[in-house]
C-alpha cells in the first residue's frame, strides 16, 4: 500500500473508531514517545523489593499503564542492546556485536517506518551507533537512521559538563545537568508538535556510571543500601561499592524527577491522550551480586531491563505481565501499536496483543540473549571470560560459553537470586538438555554462526560516504 494510500486508510479507520487524534489526514493517529534510561537495571524501581528508591513519577507512569516484569536486553552492552532495539535483530544479524560500531546503512532503524508514515521523527540525547567518536556528531543521511532531526551526540558520559550537538553540528555546552538539558529540548520539541503526529527518541545517561559524576549525592552518601542476597558478604564493607551503588540510585531520581516534568508536558500540550510512551533501558548493572560490576554478564542484574507502556484508552492502567520480552521484540510492538508496520527481516516478536491484555497471545515462550563477559571481578562467582549465549522461558535460563559447555542453568521461578547453579548436576541432565535444545533452535532459527566467528557491521559501512 502506498503511503498516501495507507495514512488515509488509516485516519478513517480512526476516526470510525473515535480515537483521539490529529485532524486531516493525522486523524487518530498516535504519537511516540520513547525514552531509555542506560544502565537502568529492572530491579532499581521504587516498587522494586530489593530498591530503596523513591521514583513517584515512573511509580505513577506504571500505574497509568502496563508494567512488564520480564524484559530482557537482546546483549546487555550499550551498543549491540540499543542496535537491537533500533531493528528489531539480533546482534549476529546486524553486526553490532561490540560497542564503538556503527549500525549499517543496510539495517531500516526503527524511526524509518514513522517517517515514512509522514511523523516527525527526532532523537535526543546519546545514540552510541555511530563508532568511536566522543562525544561525536550524528550527521544527516544514514548514519540517523530515519531520524530526520538529531539534538545528541554520539556517546560520553559527563552530567556535570554535558557535550552536545544542535541538528547542524553546533557544539554545545549546556551549563546544567545533562538529562535536564535533555528532558528541556524533548520539552520543546512536543510543545512545537501539538498538530502533526511525532516520534521522539529520548535518550537519557543516567545511571550509567558518570565520566564527571552528578553533585554528591545526600541520600544515599554513606549509607548501607539493601543489599541483594547474591551480594557476597565480603562486598558489605567496600566503601567502594557503597560510594558506586549511593551513585546510581541518586542518578535514578534524579532520572525520575525529569520523568515527572516531561509527562507534565505531555499533559500540559494536551497530548497525553494521543501519545503512546515507552520508558526501558538498554540493559541492568550488576552492582556487586556475584561479585561482578556493571553489565555484559548472562545473570538477571545485568540482562533483565525495565519495560513500562502507557496508551491511555488501549493499554489497561495498572496491569503487569510476566510475558517474555526480548529488546528485539519493541520494534516490532510498537510499530504496531502505532499503525504500522514492521521490516519482514525482523527478527522480534510483534508483542502488540500482550500488551493490549492477552498475555497467551506471546508467539513463543522463550527470549535469546547473547553477549561477552567483562573482565572486572573483585570477588564472588565469575563465570569466566569470553563469548556467551543464553535462553531465558517461563521459569529456566541456561548459559553456554564459547566452548559450547553448559556453564549456567537455574530456576529462576524457586531462585530468583540465581545462587544455585543446577549445571553439571545429574538430577537436573533432562532440565539441562531440554533448555540446551531450546537453545540451539534460537541459534538455528536466526542462523547465529556461534560459536563460530560472528561478521562485525564494520565491513558493511566501510564503503559508504
Amino acid at each position: 500500500m502506498k503511503r498516501r494510500t495507507f495514512l488515509k486508510a488509516t485516519g478513517a479507520m480512526a476516526l470510525a473508531a473515535g480515537l483521539p487524534g490529529y485532524a486531516g489526514v493525522h486523524a487518530g493517529r498516535w504519537n511516540l514517545l520513547f525514552i531509555m534510561a542506560d544502565q537502568w537495571r529492572g530491579a532499581a524501581l521504587g516498587h522494586g523489593p530489593d530498591s530503596p528508591l523513591s521514583t513517584p513519577n515512573i511509580d505513577a507512569f506504571t500505574q497509568q499503564g502496563l508494567r512488564c516484569n520480564r524484559a530482557y536486553a537482546a546483549n546487555p552492552v550499550c551498543s549491540p542492546s540499543r542496535a537491537s532495539i533500533m531493528t528489531g535483530r539480533l546482534a549476529h544479524e546486524h553486526g553490532v556485536i561490540d560497542n564503538q560500531l556503527t549500525l549499517p546503512p543496510s539495517e531500516r532503524g526503527l524511526a524509518r517506518s514513522f517517517a515514512e508514515a509522514s511523523y516527525d521523527t527526532h532523537y535526543i540525547g546519546k545514540w552510541h551507533l555511530d563508532g568511536v567518536a566522543t562525544p561525536g556528531f550524528v550527521p544527516p543521511g544514514w548514519r540517523r537512521h530515519g531520524f530526520e532531526t538529531f539534538e545528541g551526540f554520539n556517546r560520553g558520559h559527563r552530567y556535570n559538563r554535558p557535550r552536545t550537538f544542535s541538528n547542524e553540528g553546533e557544539l554545545l555546552l549546556p551549563n546544567t545537568f545533562e538529562a535536564t538539558y535533555q528532558t528541556d529540548r524533548a520539552i520543546h520539541f512536543i510543545e512545537n508538535h501539538r498538530e502533526s503526529p511525532f516520534f521522539c527518541f529520548l535518550s537519557w545517561g543516567p545511571p550509567h556510571p558518570a565520566l564527571f559524576g552528578p553533585p554528591p549525592n545526600t541520600r544515599f552518601a554513606r549509607k548501607n543500601p539493601p543489599w541483594r542476597p547474591n551480594v557476597p558478604a565480603a562486598y558489605h564493607t567496600s566503601e567502594n561499592l557503597r560510594s558506586a551503588i549511593g551513585d546510581y540510585y541518586d542518578l535514578c531520581e534524579r532520572v525520575d524527577a525529569e520523568m515527572g516534568r516531561l509527562l507534565s508536558a505531555l499533559e500540559g500540550a494536551g497530548l497525553a491522550d494521543r501519545t503512546l510512551v515507552v520508558f526501558t533501558s538498554d540493559h541492568g548493572d550488576m552492582l556487586g551480586s556475584h561479585g561482578l560490576l556493571h553489565k555484559e554478564h548472562p545473570y538477571e542484574e545485568s540482562l533483565r531491563t525495565p519495560l513500562i507502556l502507557r496508551m491511555p484508552g488501549r493499554i489497561q492502567a495498572g496491569r503487569e505481565s510476566e510475558a517474555l520480552v526480548s529488546g528485539i521484540d519493541l520494534m516490532p510492538t510498537v510499530t504496531s501499536l502505532c499503525g504500522l508496520e514492521s521490516p519482514a527481516n525482523c527478527t522480534g516478536r510483534d508483542l502488540s496483543a500482550v500488551v493490549l491484555g492477552n498475555d497467551d497471545a506471546a508467539p513463543a515462550s522463550s527470549v535469546y540473549s547473547q553477549g561477552r563477559m567483562g573482565s572486572g571481578r573483585p570477588v564472588g562467582r565469575y563465570l569466566g571470560k569470553g563469548a556467551w549465549r543464553a535462553i531465558v522461558n517461563d521459569r529456566h535460563k541456561l548459559v553456554i560459553d564459547e566452548t559450547e559447555k553448559v556453564i549456567l542453568a537455574v530456576d529462576l521461578a524457586s531462585d530468583p537470586y540465581e545462587l544455585e547453579n543446577l549445571a553439571g548436576s545429574a538430577e537436573h541432565a533432562a532440565l539441562t538438555k531440554d533448555l540446551r535444545e531450546q537453545l540451539d533452535a534460537w541459534k538455528s532459527r536466526t542462523k547465529d554462526p556461534f560459536p563460530g566467528p560472528v561478521p562485525s557491521a564494520k565491513a558493511a559501512y566501510d564503503n559508504q560516504t
